[in-house]
Order: C-alpha cells, then structure tokens, then sequence
C-alpha cells in the first residue's frame, strides 16, 4: 500500500467517510485516480465504495477502536508488558487474554523461545503467529461482534483441556472486590482461563483501578501478582492479597 492509499485510509479513521472530490483536490490527481485507489483499497478489505467515495470497511473499524485504545496510556501499557514478560521463562506455558494490555505483553514475549501460548484473541494470535519460537494455539469459539477475539461454549471446553504455568489476565476495571469486566461472555472465557493455571497475573494499568464496571469475574483469592504502572496510588488493598509489581513507564 503506497502513501496516498495510507492517507486516505488515516482520513477515513479521522473523519469515517471521504468524497472523491475532496481528494483529488488534496492530492492533486484526477478523480479518475481517486476512484482507482478507492476500487483497490476496497478490494483490499480496508474500506467500502459509497456513491461519491467511501467509508472504512468493517474490518478497518474493528482495527481503528483497537488502535484508539491502544494509545490509551500506551507508555504505561508497554512497561507493564516488558515486567510481565520478565516473568515468564524458555520452555513455560501460558494464556493471554484478551484486550490491549494482554496484546503489549503477546509481543514482549514474542522473543522467549519453547514458549507455549493459547489465547482466545485473534489480535494476539495476528502479533504472535511469525515467531518461529512460540508454539500458538487459538483457541476456538464465537467470534465476538466487533471485538477480535472469540467466545463461548467451545472457547470454555478447550481451556479445560490444559494446564499452564501463568494466565495473563486484563480487566476493564480492578476494585478491592476483586476484578470487573463489561462483557459476561469475556468474563466466563477469563474465569476458565484462570482455573486452568498455576499462577494469575493480573496485568492492568493504573487507570483501571478504583469504580467496577459491569460484571464481577474473578476475586483476588485468583490472583497471586498484579502488574500495573506507578501512577497506582492506593496499593495498600492491592499487596494485602497479591504480589505488586509496579513499572515505570
């Protein structure tokens, strides 16, 4: 994909929908042109033809909302990763859940050989899958509705059928009652991920921690460390169930 075709799909994300009129007068091209990279960049996935231009396609958006949420305290995110890995060694096994956090970790510890990982998550599945030295497995399931990762019944069998060394588990929000999720169906697919290990990591940054959100899921009598950032204030309810690690973004 050529610059203009990038630009016009960061116009997309920017703005959601783009004419042929007003880019070929930004890129000062014919709109014969325009059309051509609209017809390619459709063919391509990334955005659907609308009369007079185009809007992104489903994929696009499913990617841009995951991109918008990673940039989400993204320092904080990529400093927990790089400690959260730092737990892990050659030859273990483990689960990553999913959300943005939990895909910071997937690729800081994409370079760990022997490393056995399963993961109900198509976006880590995506950054893992070209390491040589992970041995990925996807779990099966429902795939959730604008959400890249997969649900359900079969997603909650398979994990009954391994035992790992550590599950990296996220939260949409963290409270002295344990952790809070906004989807039951996450929810259920964490809490198998959780029996099925030896150790829970809870890997969430700092925002998270304070009012619950939707669904309850798991108590911290499940987590054994949490890793956050230090913008963590109160950690006295925190170090009185599980082991902190705090990192410095």
């Amino acid at each position: 994909m050529h610059s203009r075709h990038h630009e016009i799909i960061e116009s997309l994300q920017a703005g959601r929908s783009v004419s042929v009129a007003r880019l070929a007068a930004r890129f000062r091209v014919t709109p014969a042109t325009i059309r051509r990279d609209l017809d390619e960049l459709q063919a391509a996935g990334r955005l659907e033809r609308t009369h007079g231009g185009a809007v992104l396609s489903k994929p696009g958006q499913i990617e841009f909302r995951l991109r918008r949420r990673e940039e989400v305290m993204a320092a904080a995110k990529k400093a927990i990763a790089a400690a959260a890995a730092g737990l892990v060694s050659p030859g273990m096994s483990v689960t990553l859940d999913t959300g943005t956090t939990t895909l910071e970790v997937a690729r800081a510890l994409s370079g760990i050989e022997n490393l056995r990982v399963l993961t109900s998550s198509l976006a880590v599945a995506a950054a893992l899958h070209p390491f040589e030295g992970i041995r990925l497995t996807l779990l099966g399931g429902e795939a959730r509705r604008n959400e890249p990762d997969l649900f359900g019944e079969l997603t909650e069998e398979n994990l009954r059928r391994f035992r790992v060394d550590i599950a990296f588990i996220g939260a949409d929000r963290v409270t002295p009652d344990g952790l809070f999720t906004n989807s039951p169906e996450v929810a259920r697919v964490s809490q198998a991920m959780i029996r099925g290990a030896q150790q829970c990591v809870l890997v969430a940054d700092s925002s998270k921690f304070g009012t619950p959100s939707f669904y309850h899921f798991s108590s911290w009598d499940n987590i054994h460390t949490v890793v956050t950032d230090t913008g963590l204030k109160d950690r006295r309810w925190v170090t009185r169930n599980a082991k902190l690690i705090l990192a410095k973004p």
